[in-house]
């Protein structure tokens, strides 16, 4: 079987991406699924839970400078099924020297190569609508899009479906939004319940949501995923039940 390719995208920062990124592939691995986690994120936020990005000598930025094969980056994480293409800072500089004809497939062909070694593909992407982000919509058949349930996060939410609508019409006409995934949600505030049905007006939401909290931070700085640092606890619970309603999402 071929892997799925799940991208998740939202040009505006700290919206819970790399969270959602980092917990969904560990949940998929739980789950059974042998799960690859893609790091297109220059700040590499989520590698640095793995590897330190600092000693990589290869990394997801030799994928777009120099066509290295992705089999020769991946790594294995300490957690069973989930490995990891990594990123370092240098993937910044790849922006420029990429701009040709070629660069929304760099990571599509990359991929293929590996698409039968693995069931799921995670594709964890910067927060801009760069060649990075175009490059994962071009690879991905579903986009999932964390936000938080507040103004500025909808102020973002049209040029996203603008540049996914535009990727859909001219390159990649099964790509799918599985859905925005609310994070860091304030419950029963007014705010809340007058911007939700807003995103929906945009993207179907998820049932699941995650609540604010200050387990996400900790789970980063004990360098582990919420699902293995504490799965009692309501937002590892929370994206336990997301993760079963995106393979529900895929297999449907």
């Amino acid at each position: 079987m071929s892997a799925k390719v799940i991208a998740i995208a939202n040009q505006k920062g700290g919206e819970g991406k790399t969270t959602t990124a980092l917990n969904l592939s560990h949940g998929l691995a739980i789950e059974g699924f042998q799960t690859l986690l893609v790091d297109i994120d220059p700040q590499a936020n989520s590698s640095s839970i793995f590897v330190d990005p600092d000693k990589l000598t290869l990394s997801a930025a030799d994928i777009f400078l120099s066509k290295k094969d992705v089999q020769d980056i991946i790594q294995k994480t300490q957690y069973e099924r989930l490995y990891i293409l990594p990123a370092k800072i240098n993937l910044a500089e790849v922006e420029l020297s990429s701009l040709n004809v070629e660069a929304p497939y760099i990571l599509r062909d990359a991929l293929s190569k590996v698409k039968e070694t693995y069931d799921m593909i995670v594709i964890d992407c910067p927060p801009s609508l760069s060649i990075f982000t175009v490059n994962a919509l071009v690879a991905a058949d579903y986009v999932i899009i964390p936000l938080q349930a507040e103004k500025f996060s909808i102020d973002g939410i049209r040029g996203l479906q603008n540049t996914i609508e535009s990727i859909k019409r001219r390159i990649n006409p099964s790509l799918r939004i599985l859905g925005a995934l609310v994070t860091q949600l304030k419950s029963n505030t007014v705010l809340t319940k007058t911007i939700m049905p807003v995103i929906q007006n945009y993207f179907p939401v998820f049932e699941t949501s995650i609540s604010t909290g200050v387990a996400v931070g900790e789970s980063h700085l004990s360098r582990k995923t919420l699902l293995d640092y504490n799965p009692s606890i309501k937002q590892a619970k929370e994206y336990f039940s997301f993760v079963k309603e995106v393979v529900r999402g895929i297999q449907n």
